[in-house]
Parts: C-alpha cells; sequence; structure tokens
C-alpha cells in the first residue's frame, strides 16, 4: 500500500514496541543455592501445609516418627529434579503460544523519485505499501494441536518422574531397615555364638573338648563380627542415599529411630518360643526376636489384570502415546504445507497530485516444491513413534510377568524359610525340655539357640526380598500396592 500518512505509520511502530516484552537477567549464584540446599529440613512449614493438602492434617509436627508416605511426599516437594520437570512442562506449554500465533502483517516504504517531473511538480512520490498473510488448510489448528499434545505428553512425564521418586525413597527406605534389622539380629546371633563358644572354652578348660571343637566356633563368631560391622556400613550408606531420594543434606535426614516402618514404629514383639527364657547357664539370655518383618498384601489381580492395569495407566506408555499423536499431527501438518498461503496485499500512493489505490492477491505457485521432504520426514517421525510405543508395551509386558514371577517366587522361599525356622524353634523347646530333665546338655541347647538365631537372619532376609519383589512389581504396574508400607508383622509359629 502506498499512502502519505508517515504519522500513522509511526504511530504503530511505537504501539508495537510499546508492548513488546523486556528481558529480565536472573544470574545463578551458585555459592547461595549450595548453601540453601545445605540449610534444607523437613521441619517447614511449606511442607507440613504440602503434605496436609495431599493427606490431610497433621497433628503434630515435625512428626514424632516419619512414615514412608510422608518420606516421598517430602521428595515430591523438595528434589530439585522434580522442579526440572516442571520447568520442561512450562517450557512446553510456552510453546503453544508461539504454535497459536498468527502471522504478523509486514509493512514497507516506498518513496519513487520522478526524473522528469513535469515544471512545478515535486520529484519525489511517498508510499506505504502492506501485505495481510492468510494461512490456508487448518495449519494454525494442526500447529496448537500438536503444542497440546506435546503439553500432554510433559505433563504425563512429571508422574513418571514422581513415581521414580517415589521408588527410589521407598528402595533407600527398605535398604536402611534392612541394614538395621541385620545390625540387630547379627547381634543377637552375635550373642548366641559367643556363649556357645565359651561353653566349649569352659570344657575345653576340663579336657572334655579339643582345639578342633573351638575352631568351628571362633570362625562363626569372626564372621559374624565382619557380617555385623558390614551391616553398620550398609546402615550409614542407605541413610545417605535416603536423603539423596529426598533431596535433603544427610545431616537433616532425621536419626533412623525416627523412622515408622509399620503402625507400631517397628516395634515388632517376641514369640512365646522367643520369649525371654532361663538360660542352662543360668540368668537371662537375650530373647532372639521373631520375625519383624511385614506381611506384604498379596497384589488383588492375576497376571492379565497386572498387565491390564499396567497398560492403561503407566504414565511413561500415556505419554509415549501423546507424542505419538503429536508425531501424527506434524505430518498432518506438512501435509497441509503443500497447499500455499495467500497473501493479501494494499496500497495507496499519492503520485505528484494524483491519488492511486491498489489491491493485490499473491500465493505461491507449488509447482517445485509440494513439500514432499518434510512430509516424509513426519511420516518417518511417526513411524519411529509407534515403534518406540510398541517397544514400551512389550518391555512393560515383560517387566509385570518377571515381577510377579519374582514375588511368587519370594513369596514361596519366605514361606519355606519360615518353616525351617518354625521346626528349629520346636528344636530349642524340645531341648530345654530335655536339659531340664538331665537328658542333654547345656551346650546343646546352647548350639540350638544359635542355629535359631542363624536361622531368624536367613528368614529376614527372604522376607526382604519378598518386600523388595513387591517394589519391583509396584515400579511395574507403577500403582502402590503398599501405599505406606504399613504391613502388619507375621507372627511366627510357637
Amino acid at each position: 500500500m502506498r499512502t502519505t500518512c508517515p504519522g500513522f505509520l509511526l504511530a504503530a511502530l511505537w504501539l508495537a514496541a510499546a508492548g513488546c516484552a523486556h528481558f529480565d537477567p536472573k544470574p545463578l549464584d551458585v555459592a547461595r543455592m549450595a548453601d540453601d540446599f545445605d540449610a534444607r529440613t523437613l521441619d517447614t512449614p511449606e511442607l507440613r501445609a504440602f503434605i496436609e493438602t495431599n493427606r490431610g492434617p497433621v497433628s503434630v509436627w515435625p512428626p514424632a516418627s516419619w512414615n514412608f508416605d510422608q518420606l516421598t511426599l517430602a521428595a515430591l516437594f523438595l528434589h530439585p529434579r522434580l522442579d526440572v520437570a516442571r520447568a520442561e512442562l512450562a517450557s512446553v506449554r510456552a510453546a503453544e503460544i508461539t504454535a497459536g500465533a498468527r502471522p504478523n502483517p509486514t509493512v514497507g516504504v516506498a518513496p519513487e523519485y520522478n526524473f522528469n517531473p513535469a515544471g512545478g511538480v515535486t520529484p519525489w512520490i511517498a508510499g506505504l505499501q502492506f501485505d495481510l498473510p492468510i494461512e490456508t488448510a487448518g495449519k494454525r489448528g494442526h500447529r496448537l494441536a500438536k503444542a497440546r499434545q506435546l503439553s500432554d505428553a510433559a505433563r504425563l512425564r512429571i508422574g513418571t518422574v514422581a513415581w521414580e521418586f517415589r521408588s527410589g525413597v521407598r528402595a533407600a527406605w527398605l535398604d536402611l531397615h534392612d541394614a538395621g534389622q541385620r545390625a540387630e539380629l547379627l547381634s543377637l546371633q552375635l550373642t548366641a555364638q559367643q556363649r556357645t563358644l565359651a561353653a566349649l572354652e569352659t570344657k575345653f578348660s576340663l579336657g572334655a573338648a579339643t582345639t578342633s571343637d573351638l575352631a568351628p566356633a571362633r570362625l562363626a563368631r569372626a564372621r559374624t563380627r565382619k557380617e555385623l560391622a558390614d551391616a553398620r556400613v550398609l546402615s550409614d550408606e542407605a541413610r545417605a542415599r535416603l536423603a539423596s531420594a529426598i533431596g535433603l543434606p544427610l545431616k537433616s535426614l532425621p536419626p533412623s529411630t525416627a523412622f515408622k516402618f509399620a503402625n507400631a514404629a517397628m516395634d515388632v514383639g517376641t514369640t512365646e518360643a522367643t520369649q525371654r527364657a532361663p538360660s542352662p547357664l543360668g540368668g537371662e539370655r537375650a530373647g532372639v526376636r521373631a520375625d519383624s518383618a511385614f506381611t506384604p498384601t498379596p497384589p488383588p489381580f492375576n497376571s492379565p489384570t497386572a498387565r491390564h492395569r499396567a497398560l492403561t495407566s503407566r504414565t511413561d506408555l500415556l505419554a509415549s502415546l501423546a507424542e505419538y499423536a503429536a508425531a501424527e499431527t506434524a505430518l498432518q501438518l506438512e501435509v497441509a504445507k503443500q497447499y500455499p498461503d495467500l497473501h493479501l496485499g494494499t496500497g495507496y500512493q499519492f503520485d505528484q497530485g494524483e491519488n492511486k489505490w491498489a489491491l493485490g492477491l499473491s500465493a505461491e505457485i507449488p509447482v517445485l516444491n509440494r513439500n514432499r521432504g518434510p512430509i516424509a520426514e513426519a511420516q518417518a517421525r511417526r513411524a519411529e513413534a509407534a515403534a518406540r510405543v510398541l517397544a514400551l508395551q512389550a518391555r512393560i509386558i515383560g517387566d509385570v510377568d518377571r515381577a510377579l514371577a519374582a514375588w511368587h517366587g519370594a513369596q514361596t522361599r519366605s514361606g519355606a524359610m519360615e518353616e525351617v525356622r518354625a521346626e528349629q524353634q520346636a528344636r530349642v523347646q524340645s531341648l530345654q525340655t530335655q536339659l531340664q530333665a538331665g537328658a542333654v546338655e547345656s551346650l546343646d541347647v546352647l548350639a540350638a539357640e544359635a542355629e535359631l538365631a542363624a536361622d531368624e537372619l536367613f528368614h529376614w532376609e527372604a522376607r526382604i526380598k519378598e518386600l523388595r519383589a513387591l517394589g519391583e512389581l509396584e515400579d511395574a504396574i507403577q500403582f502402590p500396592l503398599t501405599p505406606d508400607l504399613s504391613l502388619n508383622p507375621r507372627r511366627s509359629a510357637p
């Protein structure tokens, strides 16, 4: 368009500049960020509000004992990695603004000069040209649909990251409890071995035993001492992993005694067979704890049901499907680009006293290029997205089947070890009865008690594997089978 209105042009440019965004610098202070992380704790009112929003009121703050559910929410609130996922979602959502933007009209100044004007007429001709692009074939709608589908995928990825936090907290949580329980059971086993060794040394001093009788007992005691030291080291490592999984410095993590592993703060009682009983050597022996693991509730579904739940609710699969939908929409967009956009042009010119107005319509002629290359690329990306969905689906099915098999195998192993322990408890009771009747020696009872302590440890190892197998099944399905790990303690047979 050509016109003689430079004032209008200046006003339009000024208004456009006034609506522009301005740069806001935000430099990162790495030292301050490190100090802020080091100052993190679990007793902030913001964390309390987050937990109460998601799980209801908290009567005492900070809790006297933190359960698994509360620590998982703390990880979701504190861990910086979730901030990365949220920032990625914000970035993708911002792309929706870009996708929905309409092309701006263009304006151009086209001054002209006449080298042979009529007498008394200025040789300059001032004018302005406007061009208004018009998108066709629904391109803007396809761009918006693709951006929204990618936003859905990014939102679902946050769910995947959140589940990974839950999985990481659970693994460190079980590792910490495993190390603590192993240390306790090994301490009891060491006590039983020391009493057995003391009885053997008494017999040796009386000439009733040989050095070869003492060697196995001393070797077993040394091995137990090493395993006890290893368990304490593993406990420290598990605490560090738990702090890392939550997003806290290690110094801000409560002591292990502040963690509630069950409804009764992991206070597991002893059974009748292992209550404190008179020792054949006098005094009291430390009661060997009954199973202080938990009875995981069996999953309320079989393999087909577990597969169905995983394939219909796992956020990573849903995100992959959203990305496939975006790839298909991108193909639609490239197909639509075969059809050229229109450009509506208009102009006004004041030409040496004459008013001239023009109107034009232009479009690209799709002769040499029909957008075949981008269409082929979009088709390949759609095929790639479909292959990823199928590969993920196959992996999920395999994970579910493998986790269910491991879960059932762990249950079988745990049941077998419980039978072994029950048999040994019965044997200890029988030997105690025979000891009172004078039919066996006190050393026989002490050796049986040491074997029972070892069986308790073996049974605990089977039970913790059972819990870990249940956790792997949770991860395969991405469905909480033990929302608080508040599982009832299994009492052993009397």
